[in-house]
């Protein structure tokens, strides 16, 4: 487990097991991130110097809450902006909070890496992996009560869309439903927007 305390945070593992890990955490620190203003995502196909550059003047700016909390989870990470992020995290920002996910450690440069706490994430968030299964395999009335669970306990929609995905390209039968998730899951981003409409919708769709 990270230690509550380090403001700057690496975190190897995919993207989505970052998330799901990151949401896990604060869950532990009461620390709600669903519909919080000073929680910023920055999934991206790359993250640059521009990206960089918003980020710190996120940071900057004053807290809505009682700290702010980036995710940093891109598939390519430039040097330009490691060596911004660099600067950032030695100047630390009170009551801020970093976490930077990359698939494999080496991908970081040490100088950058030195300022952070290193954090293997562990592999396959099982809980997750286990409530996308359960919503493929249920009846149509358990996939409804499921939606509404879902949206009160505020789950992770975009994790849990990313490993529904997984489970129908897995499925033969079930592949030709991917483009719909798919289409879903790149218009809501990294939001948990409608939740329960969503998932009441796909309840419709899979079939």
């Amino acid at each position: 487990m990270l230690r509550s305390q380090s403001h700057a945070n690496l975190l190897i593992g995919t993207p989505e097991e970052a998330e799901s890990y990151l949401r896990s955490f604060c869950h532990s620190l009461n620390i709600r991130l669903s519909n919080n203003p000073d929680f910023f995502v920055f999934r991206t196909e790359t993250f640059g110097i521009d990206e960089a550059r918003e980020l710190k003047l996120l940071s900057s700016r004053k807290t809505i809450t009682l700290g702010k909390i980036f995710l940093i989870a891109p598939e390519r990470l430039t040097l330009e902006a490691q060596n911004a992020l660099l600067k950032t995290f030695e100047d630390p920002i009170p009551n801020t909070r970093f976490f930077l996910s990359v698939r494999e450690e080496g991908l970081v440069a040490p100088t950058l890496r030195s300022r952070m706490q290193v954090f293997r994430v562990p592999k396959s968030p099982i809980s997750d992996s286990t409530d996308a299964e359960t919503f493929l395999t249920s009846s149509l009335t358990n996939r409804l009560i499921f939606a509404k669970e879902f949206a009160d306990e505020e789950k992770n929609l975009s994790v849990f869309l990313d490993l529904l995905l997984l489970l129908l390209r897995k499925k033969s039968e079930m592949c030709k439903f991917a483009e719909k998730v798919y289409a879903i899951r790149r218009l809501i981003g990294d939001s948990n927007m409608a939740s329960r409409l969503i998932l009441e919708h796909l309840s419709l769709v899979l079939k």
